[in-house]
Parts: C-alpha cells; structure tokens; sequence
C-alpha cells in the first residue's frame, strides 16, 4: 500500500518531525517503529540539499518522508517533489483559494508542475514520459490549520479536490486564540469543528503529539494521523514496536 493510500484509508499512523538537518537522523530512526518522518524545513535549518540526502536515506530506510515548507511557494513544492518526497506539508492555509493554488503546483498539468524526469521522481531519466507522470499522481498535499481564519474556512479548503489530509496544529491555534494551553475549550472547539469537516468529506485528519501517550487519546478522538514529537525528545519510544502499536491499539479500543 502507497502512502497516500494508507493516509486516505485512515489506518492509525505515527511518524515523528525531524529538525536535525542530516540524513544520518533519518538512517537511525528507520529502525524503530515509526510508520513516517517530516523533514521539518518550517522549524528548523533544512535546505535543499539536506533535503535532497534525507529523502535519499528514507528511500533506503523504506520509509515515507514528507516534508514541511515554510510557505507555498511552487518553486519548493516542485523541488520537494523532484528530489522524490512522497509529499509535504502547507503552513498557515487559510482559504480555498490557496489550497487550489497549492494542489495545482504540486500536480502536472497546465499552470501546474513544471515537468522534469531527470530527476530522483522520475529515476533519472529511466522513466518514460507517460510512466512518470502516472508516477507522480496524488502526491500527499497535506495544508495546516493553525489559523482562526482557517477554521472559519474549513468547509472550503476541505472541499478542495487533491488535498490528501488536514493536519491541525493546536499551538498555534492557541497562541491565536490568546491562550496559552493546548487543552483549552476554545482550542478544543476549534479541532473538534475541523475533524467533524473532514470526516465529513472524507479526509483523515493529522496533528501534532508531545508524547507517545497522547497518541492513543488523538486516535480515539478520530484523528488517524500522529506526529509525536520530534528527534529533540527522547526516542526510547519510538525503537519500540510495540509502544507504537500499543498507542494504535489504544486508541481503536477506546
């Protein structure tokens, strides 16, 4: 099963932010029991060519990588897609307007991907023109709701055709909101508004964990999609198979 279809098909997923830029983090996490990484290029010093070797060494790991840009610019999107990431996250998405601009860069087509096989996605060359563009269909277009405005505009970003998942980032809806909790009613309103819009149509929701533990309550609350932590925290977790599992199973039973 592709990624995206292990998205789309809401099977309970925990994967993990990576914000130290070198591939070497990437090799050593592919032991544990992670289902993905993100390659955190909003939040940390990742550049093209970090980029570039951490994808390599999650290929080799036979790992999804996916990797969060710092804005939507399609000149990253493409080059994030080049180098051969299963796809990527959108910071503050606040419309439909934007999130159709962000699935247009990111597939080919008119106004769309600027077209390269000679590249990692396209195996160099060896692909033909016909086999790397059915290669390159739904790449994992996730946009981040982290802004009152976004929530207000849920409804139409989700309408959007080509958006695989919203991923829904609770600290910065509290700091926007004035709070300083993660927990707090208002936050906890806003994330309930956005699983109950995209359960509706159809799309799994994704956000952020702070421990392995939080995974199972997120799971149960209907959330399919876990990013716990990152490399900064301790990562005794993560090389066990069984707490990521324990987390999943945790959260389908409660």
């Amino acid at each position: 099963m592709t990624f995206f279809n292990a998205l789309r098909s809401k099977t309970p997923l925990v994967g993990t932010f990576i914000k130290t830029p070198h591939h070497s983090v990437v090799e050593a996490l592919g032991g544990s029991g992670l289902d993905f990484f993100i390659l955190d290029g909003e939040h940390s010093t990742f550049g093209i060519a970090e980029i570039d070797r951490s994808v390599l060494a999650a290929r080799y790991v036979q790992k999804p990588v996916l990797v969060r840009l710092t804005d939507d610019r399609p000149a990253d999107i493409l080059r994030v897609l080049d180098v051969g990431a299963d796809g990527f996250l959108i910071p503050h998405v606040t419309s439909g307007d934007q999130a159709a601009a962000i699935v247009r860069a990111a597939n080919y087509g008119e106004n769309g991907r600027g077209y390269s096989a000679t590249n990692r996605a396209g195996e160099y060359g060896r692909r033909s023109m016909p086999d790397h563009l059915a290669a390159s269909t739904n790449p994992v277009i996730i946009p981040q709701i982290e802004d009152p405005v976004a929530v207000d505009n849920i409804e139409e970003i989700a309408a959007i055709e080509g958006i695989t998942a919203l991923f829904v980032g609770p600290a910065d809806l509290a700091v926007a909101y004035g709070v300083n909790d993660l927990k707090s009613p208002r936050v906890t309103q806003a994330v309930d508004h956005v699983i109950a819009v995209a359960t509706k149509a159809g799309l799994p929701v994704a956000t952020f964990a702070p421990s392995m533990a939080d995974a199972s309550t997120l799971f149960a609350r209907g959330i399919s999609v876990v990013a716990v932590a990152s490399e900064h925290k301790p990562m005794q977790d993560f090389f066990s198979v069984g707490a990521v599992s324990a987390a999943k199973a945790d959260g389908a039973t409660s």
